[in-house]
């Protein structure tokens, strides 16, 4: 794993002793934000334009302004530079946590939008199709509630982090998140398709999972290709009667699952779909 010693604060790179003192920022005291994770690939940034749209659709839910370093041009050239910087201008994944800046206690005394980024060496240089299928489960615990956050990467996510120890004590390389009506709608860190008779079928944004930038970029994908995609709702038997289960982030690209209770799964069309999605980037 690279160490990195810089970090972008609001799109200037700083070095670790300048940092600004995170505990006292309202992402750390209310979790008064959301954040961002993308990747670098050969010098450039994959899907920057899906990026941006949801850094625009949530900073607008949280009420937030925007700063000049959040338009596109700046964020972009503050990114790769920032990459540069530490060594990893070719391939680097970076996380940009955005939240409101100032001080207040509920009630803010700032609306505008800071922002911090750190990146690391992912573990490929591009996507890849994992070799081993990973198995899943469902975390029932609690449930995740719908509203106008839910598409979006919210910091305040503690939902993602039971499940995901959920997920470890049970020896499950991941686990699906439901909603309060028992709907399928994302895992601990990913969207998730099911592939039934040669269509994909994944949840719907309205019931509740995160408007995934690779999820996006798979529906308009498979569209282009003539694969046929519905939007809808999904319930656990529905994955008993799956040809292929798999899941999609931004960092990953696309994962396939192997097995879930009994039922075994292919990879047949996740690989036609990532291939087709490297070709294009």
């Amino acid at each position: 794993m690279h160490q990195q010693h810089k970090y972008l604060v609001d799109g200037v790179v700083t070095e670790v002793n300048s940092m600004p003192n995170g505990y006292n920022s309202r992402g750390f005291l209310y979790a008064d934000g959301f954040f961002e994770t993308l990747r670098i690939i050969d010098g450039k940034i994959p899907l920057l334009d899906l990026h941006f749209g949801r850094i625009t659709d949530s900073l607008a839910a949280y009420k937030l302004k925007s700063p000049d370093s959040l338009h596109l041009p700046e964020l972009e050239s503050s990114i790769l530079k920032f990459a540069a910087s530490v060594g990893l201008e070719n391939h680097g994944r970076v996380r940009m946590t955005i939240y409101r800046s100032g001080n207040g206690k509920y009630l803010p005394q700032s609306n505008t939008a800071s922002w911090l980024a750190t990146i690391e060496r992912p573990s490929t240089d591009k996507f890849e199709l994992n070799e081993k299928g990973i198995s899943i489960g469902i975390f029932e615990e609690f449930s995740k509630t719908v509203d106008k956050f839910s598409n979006f990467k919210n910091l305040h996510c503690q939902i993602s982090i039971q499940a995901s120890i959920f997920a470890q004590e049970k020896k499950f390389s991941d686990v699906l998140i439901l909603n309060s009506n028992r709907e399928i709608i994302e895992s601990t860190y990913s969207n998730v398709f099911l592939v039934k008779d040669g269509a994909l079928y994944t949840p719907k944004l309205s019931a509740g999972p995160v408007g995934g930038v690779m999820r996006a970029a798979v529906i308009n994908l498979a569209i282009e290709l003539g694969v046929k995609v519905y939007e809808c709702n999904l319930h656990a038997q529905e994955l008993l009667k799956a040809d292929e289960v798999f899941l999609t982030n931004a960092v990953s690209g696309i994962q396939w699952v192997a097995s879930y209770r009994t039922k075994r799964y292919f990879n047949n069309t996740a690989n036609t779909l990532l291939k087709a999605f490297n070709s294009r980037i």
